[in-house]
């Protein structure tokens, strides 16, 4: 599917069917409560049209639009568990080989000389 706007270009396939496959789970939730895209919409302060775009995966809209939806079928926090500790390990293994060292050049001179005794 050829990408047709900037948010498509910045994000890759593999994050497009993260929001397509969180959008359909959305729209099973809903229709679990036994909602139409209507009701969904007034108790989360929404259009219509969000609904659809938040169903269809769209990139095209807010994540706010998201947390609403995330927050009328009970799950408000979900995202605080995205990346948390223990869960980032390629994160984890990079920071824990990448430790930083302070780098100090020869001293030369007066500087060297300084300080000995």
């Amino acid at each position: 599917m050829p990408r047709s706007s900037k948010s498509h270009a910045l994000l890759s396939d593999a994050a497009l069917g993260s929001l397509r496959a969180l959008g359909e789970r959305l729209r099973e939730a809903r229709l679990r409560r036994n909602w139409t895209q209507q009701q969904a919409a007034a108790k989360a302060g929404l259009s219509e049209s969000s609904i659809k775009k938040v169903e269809g995966g769209s990139a095209h809209i807010t994540v706010a639009a998201y947390l609403a939806l995330l927050d009328i079928y009970g799950a408000p926090t979900v995202f605080d568990r995205v990346l948390a500790a223990g869960d980032d390990t390629l994160g984890e293994a990079l920071s824990r080989a990448g430790l930083r060292r302070r780098a100090r050049g020869e001293q030369t001179g007066a500087q060297a000389d300084e300080w000995d005794v």
